[in-house]
């Protein structure tokens, strides 16, 4: 009876055990299937569409009566870092290639002041395609309206660093020109679609942006109150900066009435002195005088 029971305990033991096991893999299975089908959504969700490029008609740009157009173009296909490369819009420092965007506006600008006018950067449009790596830009010279004459265009950026890689270049910038003034024209921000990697090697999805931020700044001569302001600034961040830099903690500071060991110093009243009386100049020559005279 007894091993009845338990030949028949077992068979029931197997039977769970198969269901079980039977049930377990085909859940698997199912998730499985959902983990690899809901990765398949992902991806096709992170997948960029490109639009088409539509490059800039010229001849559409309207221009004042003394206004001149520069323009030009470049590409950073086959450049090393072709991202780098891309938002080189004057040059960059390792290899020197860019657009010399700035040096070719800085030239427009001058054949203005040539004419007899003082010169201005009125517009200033960049367009770039990312399946070609290739920058268009577009600047509009000509006569200033606000009677300065801004004689200088420069510009700093950064590909994917963002704001912050910016604008921790512009001081230095500025600082080459200490007399001259700086006003933010452009602030130009784009989510360019990366078709490439960094080494120029074409990817066959598109699902990732690569931010290129550039800020351009023309230059013009200060007037004496803002040379009186800038140097007011110039004192205090000096100043500021010497506090910073200047860390109380590292000195200590001496009570004059505590003791090495800590006690309070005991300082003797200063003794009442009188004052030694002034001699009579006058009174005493009077007397040597009479002395000779009698």
């Amino acid at each position: 009876m007894n091993c009845m029971w338990k030949y028949k305990s077992f068979i029931f033991f197997c039977l769970i055990t198969y269901l079980n096991n039977n049930y377990f893999a085909q859940n698997t299975e199912l998730k499985d299937d959902l983990i690899i089908e809901d990765t398949i959504v992902k991806k096709e969700k992170k997948k960029i569409i490109l639009t088409p490029f539509q490059l800039i008609n010229k001849d559409t740009i309207s221009l004042g009566p003394d206004d001149e157009l520069v323009y030009d173009e470049y590409t950073a296909m086959g450049k090393p870092g072709v991202y780098d490369a891309l938002h080189s819009f004057n040059y960059r420092r390792s290899d020197k290639f860019g657009g010399y965007i700035n040096v070719k506006i800085n030239a427009g600008l001058e054949r203005i002041r040539k004419k007899g006018f003082n010169s201005d950067i009125k517009k200033l449009y960049i367009q770039i395609n990312p399946e070609t790596l290739t920058v268009y830009w577009f600047a509009i010279v000509g006569p200033s309206t606000d009677n300065f004459s801004y004689n200088k265009v420069d510009s700093r950026g950064s590909a994917g660093g963002g704001r912050k890689a910016v604008e921790k270049q512009l001081p230095r910038m500025h600082g080459l020109y200490p007399d001259l003034k700086p006003i933010k024209f452009l602030e130009f921000n784009e989510n360019v679609t990366a078709c490439f990697t960094w080494n120029c090697k074409p990817l066959e999805n598109y699902t990732s942006y690569v931010n290129i931020q550039q800020y351009f700044f023309k230059y013009r001569g200060k007037i004496e109150s803002e040379r009186l302001y800038d140097l007011e600034n110039d004192i205090e961040t000096i100043v500021k900066k010497e506090n910073e830099e200047l860390n109380f903690e590292e000195f200590d500071i001496i009570d004059p009435t505590i003791d090495e060991d800590n006690s309070v110093a005991e300082f003797k009243p200063l003794e009442n002195k009188k004052a030694p009386k002034k001699r009579n100049k006058k009174l005493k020559t009077n007397r040597q005088h009479q002395k000779f005279t009698k």
